[in-house]
């Protein structure tokens, strides 16, 4: 396991009025153009049709059809159904792994004609819907699962992979999770055993190198959301309401890391990647979100789209949740989009291959009127296409598609 090389990232921030179309925050730096997007897949062309729903109550994650809006399986996280599942991240071939707040990550199959016997009994033995919940060691849709010796482990984000002439397979993916220790007063937010970003052989399961970020370690602050970049290096940053606000790059071919400084009223919560290589952060507390160049290391806040959940989707717009909203806003000009409006908590949102936006909601136990659901949103008129009710206690604001893996791994060259 390597230790980092530690060095803090020079930063400056600017704040942008959403308001006025002409406050770009442009700094005059050199910019990452590599085009414009098409809904996220761009030049992969792949065709992943699953949304991948973490219930961090049941320790299962659901699978379900984005077409036909019906629940092809469920499945345990963890073989003792306590691992607590919140973070999810698809790969370009459709499989999922999902990370364990309580320790422990894992793989299934997107598509049943992988999953091999192992159980015994001839045939394969699958979840066949979201009541059909398998006993770990009959579900042979299951890749593999790799314990962690901690009790907070967030952050779980794939690579593209290494086959160019097929990017919608998982050739050579790896998988990226980050744990650390419980803390204090706020188990499962981290600790002193500081933080270490781990990278994981896709196919087999297996760490293949992992770093301890040494910033972190006593700081009492685990990490919290993750995403990739186009070149597999992992940005995260550590929950804002309780951690000063940093941003975190591992550089996938050296291991090493970097912490960036976030601006003052910006507290991480939700993380991104846009398909320029820009890092988007949501805010917890307050209402500001905030965009970051790594090119030029420069920072735009934007008040008024603070939230959870991000998500960027057709004609350069990110989707930002936020309570009961789910509001647009142009990567570039950082200018206001439309709003979708619901009566519940949304936590996480993400595109689906059509082009829907997903959004998933959040049963507050407070409150007992309080119902979740996964919505399916036009973008182009911002009005419910068609609902998946009845999830009990979902958790999910990462990559629940692959969308955002595909945004920056298939954007089209500039």
């Amino acid at each position: 396991m390597a230790e980092s090389a530690d060095s803090t990232g020079a930063t400056s921030a600017s704040t942008i009025d959403p308001t006025d179309p002409d406050d770009s925050g442009s700094d005059g730096g050199i910019k990452l153009d590599v085009g414009v997007p098409t809904g996220g897949f761009g030049s992969c062309e792949c065709e992943l049709t699953d949304l991948w729903i973490a219930d961090y109550d049941t320790s299962t994650v659901i699978k379900i059809d984005t077409r036909t809006l019906v629940a092809e399986g469920r499945y345990l996280t963890r073989a003792d159904a306590a691992g607590n599942p919140s973070r999810t991240s698809v790969n370009l071939a459709g499989d999922v792994a999902v990370a364990n707040r309580h320790g422990g990550l894992v793989k299934f199959y997107g598509d049943p004609s992988k999953c091999v016997e192992s159980n015994g009994v001839p045939g394969i033995q699958t979840s066949t819907g979201i009541d059909d919940v398998l006993p770990w060691d009959q579900e042979e849709c299951r890749a593999w699962y790799l314990s962690f010796p901690t009790s907070n482990q967030r952050p779980v984000a794939w690579t593209a992979g290494s086959n160019a002439k097929e990017p919608c397979t998982a050739e050579g993916a790896q998988v990226w999770t980050v744990t650390s220790e419980v803390a204090g007063l706020f188990p499962g937010l981290g600790g002193a055993g500081g933080v270490i970003a781990s990278l994981v052989d896709g196919d087999v399961g297996a760490v293949v190198d992992q770093v301890t970020v040494a910033e972190f370690s006593g700081a009492s602050f685990g990490a919290y959301g993750g995403a990739v970049d186009g070149a597999g290096n992992l940005w995260f940053s550590p929950l804002g309401t309780f951690a000063p606000g940093k941003l975190v790059r591992i550089e996938k071919a050296s291991m090493t890391s970097t912490v960036f400084d976030i601006p003052q009223g910006v507290s991480p919560y939700g993380i991104t990647v846009d398909h320029t290589g820009r890092v988007w952060v949501s805010s917890t507390l307050g209402s500001n979100a905030a965009r970051f160049d790594p090119v030029t290391s420069m920072w735009s806040t934007v008040p008024g789209f603070g939230g959870s959940g991000l998500a960027e989707g057709p004609d350069d717009l990110m989707y930002v949740s936020s309570g009961s909203t789910v509001r647009a806003i142009h990567v570039d000009t950082l200018v206001p989009g439309a709003v979708w409006m619901t009566d519940e908590s949304v936590k996480g949102v993400s595109f689906d291959a059509d082009g829907f936006l997903w959004a998933t909601t959040y049963r507050d136990t407070k409150n007992p009127e309080s119902s979740a659901a996964a919505f399916k949103i036009d973008v182009a008129t911002m009005l419910t296409d068609s609902v998946f009710p009845d999830l009990e206690d979902p958790y999910t604001y990462s990559d629940m598609t692959g969308n955002a893996l595909g945004t920056v791994a298939c954007a089209p060259a500039g």
